[in-house]
């Protein structure tokens, strides 16, 4: 089976991601004559959060943001090969069912 072996695959991708960050990285900067910083902003839990990423850092926050944005697209792959899975999988046993169907459709007789 195809997606089976495909959802293993992403499991071992996503396995690999060790560095991870959510936001968006934005330059900034407060005027021509100051040198630009960096802000990292991401929603956590319905609040917007901003953390000011020194130059030093910005390779490896930006290493974080890719790996964050790996794992979401692996993710998303995974859940749609396993609706698909489990939409075959209803569809097998639907197929393979039987319904109950009444031999007789008469009244009910009266005593």
């Amino acid at each position: 089976m195809k997606s089976a072996s495909r959802r293993q695959e992403i499991l071992q991708e996503i396995n690999t991601i060790t560095r991870m960050e959510r936001g968006k990285l934005c330059v900034q900067s407060r005027g021509p004559a100051s040198p630009p910083f960096y802000k990292l902003q991401c929603w956590h839990e319905g609040k917007n959060q901003t953390r000011y990423v020194p130059v030093e850092e910005v390779a490896a926050v930006q290493e974080a943001l890719a790996g964050h944005e790996r794992f979401q697209r692996l993710a998303r792959e995974f859940v749609d090969l396993t609706i698909a899975q489990t939409r075959t999988g209803d569809a097998e046993r639907k197929k393979n069912s039987t319904r109950f169907r009444p031999s007789v459709t008469r009244k009910p007789k009266r005593s």
